[in-house]
């Protein structure tokens, strides 16, 4: 999480989205960063729940807030490849010498093992569990627009380098058999239609704080 005060937001760091990239960018322009709280990637509810009056208090105004979402199957294969690190491997969280559609299994059981225990976008956007939601959810294909929003709400010329990018993906590595991808879909409906209202136009603007 990080407070920009001249722009009026809160950076929610959604995890798997470019996050150590951005806060990268935003950290000379934020009054708060994860140091300063001791915990990087605050989901909105909790936001909502312990943060939002004291930062309000603190700048003197409620502040909107501002995320990313990646593509559902994407976002799953980026933590699938993160894991397969060989700094992981012989750890429960390893996934190494799985394949991406045996991590999908896993993620979809009852009772998922560590290495496929993956937060739902949906719940850190805000969208399960009764929110509130994020004001402003930029697509993780469409940093630019997120970029362009920030430099002009900061009025800076902000840049974004690229930081811990996970492994490249080899060719066809997203490739699902038809019934599981079917089931995936069928279990994180919800992930997948808010990722097309965002998609849609790059970013999903929701309501506005109180």
């Amino acid at each position: 999480m990080l407070v920009l005060k001249k722009a009026r937001l809160v950076f929610l760091a959604n995890p798997k989205t470019a996050t150590q990239a951005l806060r990268a960018m935003l950290a000379p322009h934020a009054q708060a960063t994860p140091k300063d709280i001791g915990d990087k990637h605050i989901n909105a509810q909790i936001y909502a729940r312990k943060w939002a009056n004291r930062i309000a208090a603190r700048l003197g105004e409620v502040p909107e807030t501002i995320a990313v979402m990646r593509q559902p199957l994407q976002h799953l294969n980026s933590w699938y490849r993160y894991r397969q690190r060989d700094a992981l491997k012989g750890h429960e969280n390893s996934t190494h010498g799985l394949s991406f559609a045996d991590f999908i299994e896993a993620v979809l059981m009852p009772d998922p093992p560590p290495f496929a225990r993956i937060g739902r976008q949906a719940r850190f956007l805000g969208f399960l569990n009764d929110g509130p939601p994020v004001n402003y959810i930029f697509d993780f294909a469409r940093l630019d627009l997120m970029v362009m929003f920030l430099s002009e709400r900061l009025e800076v010329d902000l840049k974004l380098a690229v930081r811990n990018v996970s492994p490249e993906a080899a060719p066809n590595s997203m490739d699902l058999p038809e019934a599981l991808l079917a089931r995936l879909h069928q279990a994180q409906m919800a992930e997948f239609a808010l990722y097309a209202k965002v998609t849609d136009m790059g970013v999903l603007e929701t309501r506005r704080p109180a």
